[in-house]
């Protein structure tokens, strides 16, 4: 990017939006991108104050966003300057928005970019612009990354997992975050970093054995479920460790047929040992009910993106949801509702055949120390 120019044009990129349609179905996609089309002006108008805004491009491909500006004439230095906190700040409230509508899990699956270019180039070379300019190195929160997988400085959060309508607390999900003020703080900066630099087997391993540290302080007959990806699953001492009657093991991908095949043996000798399976983050596309045709999980999570879709637009996503939770009851899965955290969600949920929900209507993530006082 050079940041000396006085033209710029800020683009907002859902990358995977080809398999977020497979796995979250055509009406909850158009939802999320309905969200995110609402939310992009006030963030456009936020981040360019001080900018003169030119009219938006039109014709782009679904998932693309593209807001041209002019900056006024400023010294390169200043320029520069303005320009990357212009980027940052883009970068910080489209995350934020990116996670609003999907969901933490979601929008790093969905792979919601933000990208800020030199000039102003046609329609057709946005894309391959967009493409191939990486985003700055994030030096800092890399090198706190490894210094966490070293010192073992993860920290566990408990969030309530409950009966549904009636609010019984069940169990808890176990949460990681990096060290309180660190660039690895929250969840999707922590797991964010790990993906950009091949470690996310290795960081999503530490969690689990941090996690496991806390199940024998949960209340009697309640249980933890600990978040692990098909890759992970494959580490053979700790499916050891989590082969227990009181751990779940939620998957956290979106699986193609062919992975959900290969998880079969290791799942099988999990449950022998009375260990459930939980599907997180799950749509009502076609590839995440294949998945779940072959794992048959204890239960799924409905993904967050469809709990935001249907307090959004209920009448365009309610029929599709309730025709894959009529499937689900047929294959005998339970099904919980994530990231329910007003009472009108709850109210629009309850006339669908929800098992359990989380959310912070129900309780916000807390230190996994603190269980003795809830």
């Amino acid at each position: 990017m050079n940041s000396h120019s006085d033209r710029h044009t800020l683009v907002f990129y859902l990358q995977g939006f080809p398999a977020l349609e497979a796995a979250m179905g055509v009406e909850v996609t158009q939802s999320t991108l309905d969200g995110i089309q609402t939310g992009i002006p006030p963030l456009v108008a936020a981040v360019l104050r001080d900018e003169t805004a030119l009219p938006p491009l039109t014709n782009l491909p679904r998932g693309l966003w593209a807001i041209r500006y002019q900056s006024p004439a400023r010294a390169d230095d200043a320029q520069a300057e303005k320009q990357e906190a212009i980027y940052m700040a883009a970068t910080q409230l489209g995350m934020e928005l990116a996670k609003a509508v999907f969901g933490g899990a979601t929008a790093r699956f969905a792979r919601f970019a933000i990208r800020l270019l030199s000039g102003h180039p046609e329609t057709g070379e946005l894309l391959a612009l967009v493409e191939k300019t990486p985003p700055p190195e994030d030096l800092l929160a890399e090198h706190a990354l490894k210094a966490v997988l070293e010192n073992g400085s993860l920290r566990t959060f408990l969030q309530p997992i409950v009966s549904f309508p009636d609010a019984h607390v069940l169990g808890y999900e176990a949460l990681s975050r990096g060290p309180e003020g660190s660039p690895v703080e929250r969840a999707d900066q922590l797991f964010g970093v790990a993906a950009r630099m091949g470690l996310s087997r290795e960081l999503e391993i530490a969690c689990a054995w941090q996690a496991l540290k806390h199940a024998d302080d949960l209340p009697a007959h309640q249980w933890l479920s600990i978040n692990l990806s098909s890759l992970s699953l494959g580490d053979e001492q700790l499916r050891c460790a989590l082969a227990r009657p009181d751990i779940i093991v939620e998957i956290t991908e979106h699986l193609p047929l062919n992975d959900a095949c290969s998880l079969l043996p290791l799942i099988a000798g999990l449950r022998a040992s009375g260990t459930r399976l939980a599907l997180d983050d799950t749509g009502c596309g076609f590839a995440d009910l294949q998945a779940i045709e072959v794992l048959r999980p204890d239960f799924i999570k409905l993904c967050i993106t469809i709990i935001r879709s249907i307090e959004r637009s209920p009448e365009q996503v309610l029929g599709s949801l309730a025709s894959t939770i009529d499937h689900l009851r047929q294959l005998g899965v339970g099904v919980l509702a994530e990231g329910v955290e007003t009472e009108r969600e709850a109210r629009l949920l309850s006339s669908l055949t929800i098992d359990y929900a989380q959310g912070w209507l129900y309780g916000k993530p807390f230190p996994a120390e603190e269980i003795g006082k809830q």
